[in-house]
């Protein structure tokens, strides 16, 4: 459990009212982790939520044995990362990494669905909050490949 002025200094929780985040508190939880550290797996249950506190946190696309990934995303605090588990029964798509030493907020799933069901006010709010976090990374992401596409690009083969 974290403290209500632990949860309420984010914009993310901005909306929520006091009752709901101290709901949210309760079902909170402070971790901490060394720079290189994974905070999940790609293709671990996706049972957390989270919001980084202090340091930077990486979303990458790294399969097992891979030296090198696709970087999608870094995270700084303030930040949400973590979003497959506000759909049940999902597997993290990417792997987390911390970048820096890293202090977040973990925010356990089935106790947030509960919540949700108890409360729809604060099941719209987080929702609105999922979408308007994927809605930026979509915006990014087309950015990023547009960015790569105008790039001029010279193939030459060589002959025979």
């Amino acid at each position: 459990m974290v403290d209500l002025e632990g949860i309420r200094q984010y914009e993310v929780f901005g909306s929520f009212s006091n009752k709901q985040l101290s709901e949210l508190a309760k079902v909170t939880e402070k971790r901490a982790y060394k720079r290189g550290k994974h905070v999940y797996d790609r293709g671990d249950p996706a049972t957390h939520v989270f919001l980084v506190r202090q340091g930077l946190v990486s979303l990458r696309d790294i399969g097992p044995g891979d030296l090198v990934g696709i970087s999608y995303e870094t995270c700084d605090p303030g930040k949400l990362f973590g979003a497959a588990a506000l759909v049940r029964k999902q597997q993290h798509p990417l792997t987390a990494v911390c970048l820096e030493d890293s202090k977040v907020m973990a925010i356990e799933s089935n106790a947030l669905f509960e919540l949700c069901r108890n409360d729809p006010g604060l099941g719209y709010n987080l929702m609105f909050t999922a979408a308007q976090l994927y809605f930026d990374r979509y915006k990014q992401a087309k950015k990023q490949l547009y960015e790569m596409v105008k790039a001029p690009t010279i193939i030459t083969a060589l002959p025979g």
